[in-house]
């Protein structure tokens, strides 16, 4: 059974809501890095997950420049159809399922270094106790940016919720940093690959038995040979690749 960074507690109904998601005091606001722009940060997220009606997964917002910087307030954050209309705004809201940080705080990010924000909603109507509507995809705008990203994953509409960003990954560290060591194999030429995927396999093995399925699957990437391959070990190369790209949520990469 996989395990997760947090447990659910009761969905708050209404949940706070913070006009222009500001409650910083002026003096922390001030004393802070400079704000993220826009090509300061990558834009992931971490697995979603689910229990007693309710589903989350979190936004990962990673400092790929060489500055340290800041990010202050909510994401935006649309769920979208197939056709990339909105199908509803999060609300924006202090707390929820997944807890939150109670305040809106500025939160500083090293380079190399995570902030994240928590996003949930309800697996049913809670006016009619009927299904909801699904989204195909979600549009996401970082804190003190313009740089909207789209993320393939599914969310209801169902009292969609977005919390305050706050420093680190949420609990979601060992998926962070396999992400990211992913993400880099891609840049690389075939041979150093494997270099990379040792890194996301050692990275996943810290999160104890949660992500067995997917460091088997790295394991196998592995020991395939990056050239001259038999058309099994293709197939095979082929399929952990498309695997892991949906669970790292890179669909297209390496391809």
């Amino acid at each position: 059974m996989t395990k997760w960074p947090t447990r659910f507690a009761a969905l708050a109904v209404g949940g706070t809501l913070i006009a222009g998601g500001i409650l910083a005091t002026a003096g922390e606001a001030a004393a802070a890095a400079p704000a993220c722009g826009n090509s300061s940060l990558a834009v992931t997220r971490a697995p979603s997950q689910g229990a007693a009606g309710h589903g989350a997964f979190w936004l990962l917002f990673r400092n790929v420049s060489h500055s340290t910087c800041s990010l202050y307030g909510y994401p935006g954050l649309d769920a979208l159809d197939s056709h990339g209309h909105v199908l509803a705004h999060a609300q924006r809201t202090l707390s929820g399922a997944m807890g939150g940080p109670g305040v809106v705080r500025t939160v500083t990010v090293l380079p190399g270094h995570f902030a994240s924000a928590t996003v949930e909603w309800l697996n049913f109507n809670p006016v009619t106790s009927g299904a909801c509507r699904f989204s195909s995809s979600v549009a996401t705008t970082p804190p003190n940016t313009t740089h909207t990203v789209h993320l393939p994953v599914s969310v209801s509409i169902c009292r969609l919720q977005v919390h305050p960003t706050v420093a680190g990954t949420s609990g979601n560290n060992a998926f962070a940093g396999a992400q990211a060591a992913w993400i880099a194999g891609a840049k690389a030429v075939s041979a150093n690959q494997g270099i990379y995927w040792t890194q996301a396999e050692n990275d996943l093995k810290a999160a104890g038995g949660a992500f067995a399925t997917q460091i088997a699957q790295l394991k196998q990437l592995i020991s395939l040979p990056d050239a001259n391959q038999t058309p099994t070990q293709n197939a095979e190369y082929h399929h952990d690749i498309s695997a892991l790209n949906t669970f790292f949520g890179t669909p297209g990469l390496y391809s």
